[in-house]
């Protein structure tokens, strides 16, 4: 294992990405620090485990057959989605499902996926049922029989609530802008252990489109969503194209695709649409926040009910949204759309954290009297919890932890 004085992985980069590059715009280190009396993040490479049980991943013919990586979908306790899109579109593709120890769990044969806006490329898709929870899995995809097209992928299904299992979890927001940024934190993400990604919205500047998708967002994270579920989102800049059309293809997402919840061991999480605030998805909230009985009740969307940022606090966000948070019991609401990083101080027991400095370029920040720490500059958001403890720890795209926030039960 690694030890993290400076995070150390090397992400290799194809040199037709780096001349699409923007340049840098942010501010990758933080100039001063928050709250730090706890004890820092853990440092390890995420993937360390999956490597070890199932190897690294390896395509036969270099990957030039897939016009995009596979990617996990909707992980749970017992199930999966893989996603992948071949250029051979008149092949018959199938997964291959193996534990460590190599004994094949379950083959399935893939079903046309959504469409993904690549030229030539057909895109697949398939569910995996049957999973014992926190478990780990050994993947392979094939266009036919001794065709792969990728083996050895390892990922591991979430822990039930009472296993004592933790849900460790990292978090983005307001990233895709193809920057250096981007890719200096996209350095950063594997140098702590996290099971699944958040991301707050505001993925595919500058409208969301499908080739922005390709570059800005796929392109960019197909290294770890290979192994981690991203669980998504949208911002308002994914609603500058068709209704947020190009989003809701790229990604299979439970509910309708805008607003959705999931459990991960003591966590209920619940995902808000900020471009569709009304009734329709507030009664939904109420009734899915009522219904869990998890330790932590944790909400991500885009727009922030508290920010000093340049876009400021989102009121509507704040009057259809907040009391229901107080209502039901939600501890921690995460965010992003201002781009720089803010903890509040707790609003009536929630605490409300923006994270929009996933990459695109940094915005000025002030103070509110809500505010507890606040400060310009790339980061990502590192949270593990337990039953009784909840830790955030902001890192920023340098590798340094710059502030921290405790929930005990």
């Amino acid at each position: 294992m690694r030890k993290y004085l400076a995070p150390l992985p090397l992400i290799l980069v194809p040199a037709f990405l780096l001349a699409c590059r923007q340049e840098a715009t942010g501010l990758l280190e933080a100039s001063q620090t928050g709250d730090l009396s706890n004890p820092t993040a853990t440092r390890a490479d995420a993937d360390a485990e999956l490597i070890e049980a199932c190897g690294k991943p390896a395509s036969p013919d270099g990957g030039d057959s897939l016009r995009r990586q596979p990617y996990l979908q909707q992980l749970g306790t017992t199930s999966t989605h893989v996603l992948w899109s071949s250029a051979r579109g008149n092949s018959s593709p199938y997964l291959e499902v193996a534990t460590p120890d190599g004994e094949v769990v379950d083959t399935i044969e893939a079903s046309k996926g959504a469409s993904n806006g690549l030229q030539n490329a057909a895109s697949w898709a398939v569910k995996v049922d049957g999973l014992e929870p926190d478990n780990i899995y050994c993947y392979s995809i094939f266009n036919g029989p001794d065709d792969a097209l990728i083996e050895h992928v390892g990922f591991r299904t979430a822990p039930t609530q009472d296993s004592g299992a933790p849900a460790r979890f990292i978090v983005l927001g307001d990233s895709g802008e193809g920057s250096e940024d981007q890719y200096a934190l996209l350095e950063q993400l594997p140098t702590v252990p996290f099971d699944f990604m958040l991301h707050v919205g505001d993925m595919a500047y500058d409208s969301g489109t499908f080739a922005e998708f390709d570059k800005n967002f796929f392109q960019v994270y197909e290294s770890l969503m290979k192994n981690f579920a991203v669980f998504p989102v949208p911002g308002n800049h994914e609603y500058e194209t068709d209704d947020a059309g190009p989003y809701r293809a790229v990604f299979d997402l439970p509910n309708n695709e805008r607003w959705y919840s999931f459990d991960w061991g003591p966590v209920h999480f619940a995902a808000i649409d900020t471009e569709q605030i009304g009734d329709k998805q507030a009664n939904w909230l109420k009734e899915d926040l009522a219904k869990s009985n998890q330790p932590w009740k944790i909400a991500f969307m885009h727009k922030p009910p508290y920010s000093s940022g340049s876009h400021g606090s989102e009121k509507a966000a704040r009057r259809a949204f907040s009391p229901i948070f107080e209502k039901y019991g939600v501890s921690l609401v995460l965010t992003g759309h201002d781009h720089h990083y803010e903890r509040t101080k707790p609003q009536n027991g929630v605490y409300y954290i923006v994270s929009g400095g996933g990459g695109a370029s940094t915005y000025a920040v002030s103070e509110s009297d809500f505010t507890a720490f606040a400060e310009q500059v790339i980061e990502f958001l590192y949270i593990t919890a337990d039953e009784s403890q909840l830790s955030v720890h902001a890192i920023d795209g340098t590798g340094q932890e710059f502030d921290q926030l405790v929930i005990s039960k």
